[in-house]
């Protein structure tokens, strides 16, 4: 009991203690003056702003060139590496634009027309120049009582004649008026059998004076060599003229150098991509450009009676047509190849269609063909697919000559009785078929669903206006292809899409370009950071 004591004494002082410990106050609400202070506004996190539209104070600009197809003319029926191929600027289902008469006796020898700004056509005997109407003619007959054999474009209108007692004209004519910039009159039997321009203007001559001779545009000659038998064509490429005569022949084009020769006779050559091709008795041959023989296969084709081969080339694949002295085999078909001979693929041909030389783009060939009640021209798509067809009746119907020009077709129909040149290609506009825009963050997302059923399109962008000008932006193909759809992409509709960062405020519209250079533009779309 000593320990009770002691503890309720303890007990009490501890009472005493927290009894005179002060109270610690509550927090109260502050008092709020009369007189309450604006808020300075705060801006938002730089993570937390928005995009939204706005109204656009812009316009479009014009397109520059440099975003545009460059479309190229036609230059010859064959011969250089340039005039053997063109971009994918030929329109896959044309309209007919134009419709007139030709006064060239084409009877006699049909020509192909050479196409720049005006369109040249040929006879025997005359040039014609044609715009939408005759421009200007110069008979040549008239003037030097000697016919026209060969013909090509370049600075000049180049002519290359039949031989008289003086011996054969090269004539140089202005494109523009027809008149003679000079003539050439070189006194050997032989008359011209061919004809190509370059840096060089060459020509080859008849069996009666077998000759290769390069001359420069102003008319000099600038080499000669004597070879044998008719000299049936020549190609261009790498700096080499490929010559077909009683063999095939390479020379060097500037010095005129032999390079080397193989011994036996073929068609007028092709030159594409590094090699030569050549056609004889139905079989294709291929030579590398030092002459190799790389292969040769039997596809029932040959050359007409002017040694030009029923061949046409792209840029990796061959089309040939099974036709032998103009008779076409069975079955009748367009064949399509790789360089390497191997058979791609056909498209068949119907009844009694005889087919002529095809012009060719990398993925669109048109195909001339015909019958003895008509003449039609078919546009391929990469040979084996029909996505267009023109025909033209008649009477005695002779083949349909193709040229293709700044992204326009020149065909010209003749029969007994008249020769019509029609012009096809496609002015329509691009269709904008849907333009959809989403945020996310500081970036747009904008995708565009565009068509066009006539040329298939070239090329989609974003034009963006930033730093005080328009810069462009091509847009990416929305939907991935195993391989390109028939016609091309953008034939029928087709999605694009981008996304783009906006910094502050962006201004922007769509532009859809198709293959014959059609431009269509969105509106102008503004978006900024709030």
């Amino acid at each position: 009991m000593r320990w009770l004591l002691p503890l309720m004494v303890a007990i009490l002082l501890l009472c005493c203690v927290q009894e005179e410990r002060p109270e610690t106050p509550l927090p109260t609400t502050p008092t709020i003056s009369q007189t309450t202070p604006e808020k300075t506004p705060t801006t938002p996190k730089y993570e937390d702003r928005k995009l939204v539209e706005t109204t656009p104070v812009r316009e479009p600009e014009k397109i520059p060139k440099e975003y545009l197809l460059q479309l190229k003319p036609w230059k010859l029926i064959k011969g250089t590496e340039k005039s053997d191929y063109y971009t994918i600027e030929i329109p896959r289902r044309p309209a007919v634009e134009k419709v007139f008469n030709v006064s060239a006796n084409l009877k006699k020898e049909i020509s192909t027309p050479l196409i720049e700004d005006l369109i040249y056509i040929f006879d025997n005997y005359t040039v014609y120049a044609y715009k939408e109407e005759l421009v200007w003619s110069l008979n040549i007959y008239e003037r030097f009582e000697k016919e026209i054999r060969s013909y090509g474009l370049g600075d000049h209108l180049y002519i290359g004649t039949t031989s008289s007692k003086k011996g054969f004209s090269l004539i140089a004519i202005d494109k523009e008026n027809g008149k003679i910039v000079w003539h050439r009159e070189i006194n050997i039997a032989g008359g011209v059998s061919a004809l190509i321009v370059g840096d060089l203007i060459c020509v080859g001559t008849d069996y009666l004076d077998p000759r290769v001779m390069c001359f420069t545009k102003d008319g000099e000659m600038k080499w000669n060599t004597m070879l044998s038998g008719t000299i049936n064509g020549f190609a261009m490429g790498n700096g080499k003229l490929f010559v077909s005569a009683n063999k095939l022949y390479a020379f060097d084009l500037q010095s005129g150098k032999r390079l080397w020769e193989v011994d036996k006779d073929y068609s007028a050559p092709l030159f594409k991509s590094g090699m030569v091709f050549v056609s004889k008795q139905g079989y294709i041959y291929a030579f590398s450009e030092d002459g190799k023989e790389l292969w040769k296969k039997y596809f029932g084709s040959g050359e007409d009676s002017n040694y030009n081969p029923f061949l046409s080339a792209s840029n990796y694949e061959l089309f040939i047509p099974r036709i032998l002295v103009d008779k076409p085999l069975e079955p009748l078909e367009l064949q399509v190849s790789d360089f390497k001979g191997n058979l791609i693929g056909v498209f068949k041909l119907s009844s009694n269609e005889i087919p002529g030389a095809p012009v060719v783009s990398d993925q669109v060939v048109v195909l001339p063909v015909k019958t003895d009640t008509y003449g039609k021209i078919y546009i391929l798509w990469r040979g084996l697919e029909k996505l267009f067809e023109l025909k033209q009746e008649g009477k005695e119907v002779l083949m349909p000559k193709v040229a293709v020009s700044k992204g326009k077709i020149y065909v010209i129909f003749s029969d007994k009785s008249s020769q019509k040149l029609y012009i096809l290609g496609d002015s329509k506009k691009p269709e904008i078929v849907e333009i959809n825009i989403k945020t996310e963050g500081r970036e747009l997302n904008i995708s565009a669903i565009v068509k066009d059923p006539e040329s298939a399109i070239y090329r989609v962008s974003l034009a963006i206006f930033s730093n005080g000008k328009w810069s462009y932006k091509d847009m990416d193909l929305g939907r991935r292809y195993v391989r390109e759809p028939i016609g091309g992409y953008g034939l029928s509709e087709e999605l694009f899409f981008t996304r783009i960062r906006v910094e502050e405020t962006v201004e922007f519209y769509v532009i859809a370009i198709d293959n014959s250079n059609n431009y269509a533009y969105s509106k102008v779309y503004a978006y900024k950071l709030t």
